[in-house]
């Protein structure tokens, strides 16, 4: 009985916490140059990994599915799927459900991420940084 409670014990004990300590790229150009795929889209679902909704592993990643509505740069698709945390403290961004937002995605290990690292920002801050994007498809040696 006693190694059960330890091993339940191993299982509900939470991830440490983690400080962000990155910042978001200078320039629209310099997001633009380090991203694998940039768009701006609206949040259709917001999902917990498997693992971590049976409570097997505790991540705090969530798998974010995107309606893109405009892409710069990428695979053209009607959709994306990117994985974050919902909050800032492990570099993650707060998406919302229907809600649009300018999504700079990176390429990790196993999934393409995204985060206040890489300049991703709801749509209603982004309207500048839309039209640089704008600029560099048009003139890309810039």
């Amino acid at each position: 009985m006693l190694f059960i409670c330890a091993l339940v014990f191993c299982f509900l004990q939470t991830a440490p916490a983690q400080a962000c300590s990155c910042s978001a790229p200078a320039t629209t150009a310099e997001a633009f140059k380090r991203s694998t795929s940039v768009f701006k889209g609206r949040v259709i679902k917001i999902s917990v990994p498997s693992l971590d909704w049976i409570g097997l592993t505790r991540t705090g990643a969530h798998r974010v599915k995107f309606e893109i509505v405009k892409q710069w740069k990428g695979s053209s698709s009607e959709t994306a799927v990117v994985v974050t945390r919902l909050t800032a403290e492990g570099c993650g961004f707060p998406f919302e459900e229907q809600k649009e937002y300018l999504v700079y995605v990176v390429a990790e290990q196993k999934h393409v991420q995204t985060g206040i690292c890489t300049g991703t920002k709801d749509t209603a801050d982004a309207e500048r940084e839309m039209q640089e994007l704008d600029q560099l498809i048009v003139t890309p040696n810039r």
